[in-house]
């Protein structure tokens, strides 16, 4: 909050008001009103005040830490303090005596200047110290409950993470089907298609290959040649030209050395699940397009059809918004999707 600092000085002075009239009452019923002047109390009590916050917030951090603790290096620090002190007092003194302005003890002589001075100060130094250790104190408490809210965020994002993973597993299990059955009885639709009609057959193929690559393993780095996930594209606009008719103007191309370049699976497929959810890929004079480019190791997915007329399926963004966590995981990379009211556009860069 903006008004906190307001408020830590305001307590402050108030603390300081309190403190310097627990002092004057001290010296009104023990020494009988004796007084100095108003000059010689605020001299008094701005050099040992700041003598104060100095020993506090300076002296004792840059000597006594966690990470250096030089108890001698301090010791001197208040020696270098008291002598300070003292120089400024002496100062004081000699303004004081040229304008005779009274003071409070009077000057007896050096020896009980230099002690009283001296005393004086090291109650000071001493507040400064007990100051300091308080607010050590409350800094290290606040840094513990900052810690310990840390540690149970943490546990609360890891049981979340636990829970999502045994939902993806279990929802894994659900929809798990056994891929030998599943492949067999492909090729047996196949094979008794092919006699009949050849086109049938490949797409049944077709889908199988698509099935094939959904089903199969992902190495450990979580990854798949590019080459393998051009080849499932290119098995999927298959199937779909089959689907109707070979009607679907799409234009698909592979540009660069794509050899040796791995990406996540199914990457590119859900940017071109989406241009056939929402696209229209019958327009022959604005087709569709899918380019692929790799220009030293970055590889460019590029997609651009026109948006299809009339009623379309609902958007939720679950697809893409689930691309981008996978990629994240995974990749550097930078999504751009201009959706405009006729045009959609996407560049993934990898």
């Amino acid at each position: 909050m903006k008004t906190l600092p307001i408020t830590k000085f305001r307590i402050h002075v108030l603390a300081w008001l309190a403190f310097i009239t627990y002092e004057e009452l001290s010296v009104m019923v023990l020494l009988h009103w004796q007084f100095g002047s108003i000059w010689d109390e605020l001299a008094h009590y701005t050099v040992h005040i700041s003598l104060f916050y100095f020993n506090a917030h300076v002296a004792l951090p840059a000597t006594i830490n966690q990470n250096k603790k030089s108890y001698f290096l301090y010791f001197l620090v208040a020696i270098a303090e008291v002598a300070l002190c003292m120089m400024f007092k002496y100062l004081f003194l000699y303004a004081f005596n040229f304008f005779q302005i009274p003071m409070f003890p009077p000057f007896v002589d050096n020896m009980h200047f230099i002690l009283s001075g001296s005393l004086r100060t090291l109650y000071f130094i001493a507040l400064g110290v007990v100051y300091w250790l308080a607010l050590t104190a409350l800094q290290n408490r606040k840094r513990v409950a900052e810690l310990e809210n840390e540690h149970l965020k943490d546990q609360i994002a890891r049981r979340k993470l636990e829970a999502a993973i045994i939902s993806t597993e279990n929802a894994y299990l659900k929809s798990q089907i056994n891929p030998h059955f599943l492949f067999n009885t492909l090729n047996f639709l196949y094979n008794s298609v092919a006699k009949f009609s050849s086109k049938i057959a490949d797409s049944f193929m077709s889908l199988s290959e698509l099935m094939h690559y959904a089903l199969s393993e992902v190495a450990e780095d979580g990854k798949v040649p590019l080459e393998s996930e051009i080849e499932n594209v290119k098995n999927f606009i298959k199937l779909n030209q089959d689907r109707f008719g070979q009607k679907l103007v799409l234009n698909f191309h592979v540009q660069g050395d794509v050899e040796g370049q791995k990406i996540i699976p199914l990457a590119i497929m859900t940017l071109v699940e989406n241009m056939f959810k929402y696209g229209d890929l019958f327009n022959v004079e604005e087709p569709a397009s899918i380019s692929i480019t790799v220009v030293d190791d970055i590889i460019s997915i590029a997609t651009e059809n026109k948006k299809r007329r009339g009623i379309l399926p609902e958007k939720h963004g679950i697809g893409i918004q689930n691309l981008e966590n996978r990629l994240a995981a995974y990749h550097e990379y930078k999504l751009d999707i201009q959706d405009e009211e006729e045009i959609y556009k996407s560049v993934l860069q990898i």
